[in-house]
């Protein structure tokens, strides 16, 4: 926290005093270089004439002792430098003048003046001694130096009190900053730390639009990633507890052929194939569900939704007429929808296969599509005239592995994946899925989905 905050602080600071010393140098440059609407000069040229009117002014009414002074007042109030030269160009204070000023001087006294936008001269007479003297003002050096050197004491006061304003305003706004930063770093690292519950939550301080929705996405990460975890691990724990039963009675089968009894060697490979299938379309469910739950990409194909369930249905027709299972589909109209025909097919052919596996007598398994009136949404209800399930449990039927009669499952050849499947490829087609019991005895699987109105 302490070198997050101490980081962003300098940054915000030397930005503040590069600001001021930019609007510093503009304002010297504009100073300098600006003219004046009608006197055909800049503003320093006619700082300097002003100057040197009061130098002369003093001269001429204090003497020399009056303008020595004036000289050493002007000297320690800005970059601008004076010089008072007699007539062998020497300064009256002493100051050692440069040699483009001694130049200018004498040029100034043979009536030819030389004088540059950044020099101007006068004459004037002492009044004691009536020694005539070149008073000079110059602007020397760089812009830069003019700008530092030899300011007044309000100038650096002034700059002071920037420098400490812009220092406050810097540490305000790398508290506000480094506060919630450091927050969301703090649960980054309990959560790298195995600490899934941990949260950024509500931020009391930096509730900046972005910093808010960077929290959010933290957030929501944070509690995706713990159900994936917490997903492959009830997987895991599921499957392992579900491979024990198919083992144990291929186990038993192998130990039944090993003693040679009265049992016939071929009911036994028989019960080894059924349960080496039983494994092996479990462990096939259990990838396809693991892989809808760590990808959960969703195709922009458009899909005849009536024509894709027809070809379903008509599959899963022809594998329950054996066992006297039949199917009746009822659409009210052609409708399209946006998703994976790969993953809908695969979630409307484990819902009406529970539904077959569960149908009891010779009651059709009844299908029926529709859509409401302008509603952009679409229902596709799949009923069986099963014993239904107890409320409670209509959640819950959703859950990898999850049987509310295991053994009539198993008798059936459930795993106990097919409707988490569905669950899991309709959520991630943008859909949901919920389960009722039907009036009349059953149990009705709805899913819901969008239409695409304008689909061509």
């Amino acid at each position: 926290m302490r070198r997050l905050f101490w980081r962003i602080f300098a940054a915000f600071w030397l930005a503040n005093v590069a600001i001021i010393v930019t609007l510093a140098w503009i304002t010297t440059s504009r100073f300098e270089s600006e003219r004046i609407p009608g006197l055909e000069i800049t503003r320093l040229q006619a700082a300097m004439d002003d100057h040197l009117k009061r130098l002369a002014r003093d001269a001429r009414r204090g003497g020399a002792e009056q303008l020595e002074h004036s000289l050493r007042v002007a000297a320690s109030m800005g970059p601008l430098q004076f010089y008072a030269l007699d007539a062998d160009n020497v300064d009256r204070i002493g100051k050692k003048p440069s040699r483009e000023v001694l130049d200018a001087a004498t040029a100034f006294r043979s009536g030819q003046p030389a004088l540059s936008e950044r020099m101007r001269m006068t004459a004037t007479t002492l009044r004691d001694d009536g020694a005539e003297i070149v008073l000079v003002a110059a602007a020397e050096g760089s812009m830069f130096a003019r700008m530092i050197y030899r300011r007044g004491v309000g100038f650096w006061s002034h700059l002071g009190i920037a420098m400490i304003v812009s220092a406050l305003v810097s540490a305000l706004l790398a508290w506000y900053v480094a506060t919630p930063l450091a927050r969301i770093r703090a649960s980054t690292r309990r959560f790298a730390e195995g600490d899934l519950d941990a949260r950024v939550g509500t931020l009391p301080f930096g509730r900046s639009t972005e910093i808010m929705a960077l929290a959010e996405e933290f957030d929501r990460m944070a509690g995706r990633i713990r159900d994936l975890v917490e997903n492959n691990r009830r997987l895991v724990r599921d499957v392992s507890h579900e491979l024990r039963s198919p083992l144990a009675r291929m186990r038993v089968a192998l130990e039944l052929a090993r003693g040679k009894d009265a049992t016939p060697i071929d009911k036994t490979i028989d019960r080894m194939e059924l349960e080496a299938d039983r494994l092996e379309a479990m462990l096939a469910q259990t990838i396809e569900l693991s892989r809808l739950e760590t990808r959960p990409e969703r195709s922009v194909e458009v899909i005849a939704l009536d024509e894709l369930l027809e070809d379903v249905l008509a599959n899963a027709d022809y594998e329950g007429t054996p066992s006297g299972r039949r199917i009746v589909f009822e659409k009210s109209m052609p409708v399209r929808v946006r998703g994976s025909r790969a993953a809908l097919a695969s979630a409307f052919e484990n819902i009406v296969r529970n539904a077959i596996a569960y149908t009891s007598g010779s009651d059709p398994i009844e299908v029926n599509m529709r859509v409401a009136a302008a509603s952009d949404r679409v229902v596709v209800e799949i009923r069986d005239h099963g014993p239904g399930v107890a409320d409670s449990d209509l959640e819950r039927i959703f859950e990898p592995f999850y049987r509310t009669d295991a053994a009539r499952a198993r008798s059936s050849g459930g795993t106990g994946l097919g409707l988490a499947i569905a669950l899991r490829a309709i959520i991630n087609q943008g859909g949901r899925i919920i389960a009722r019991n039907a009036d009349g005895g059953g149990l009705a699987v709805l899913v819901d989905l969008e239409v695409v109105v304008d689909a061509h």
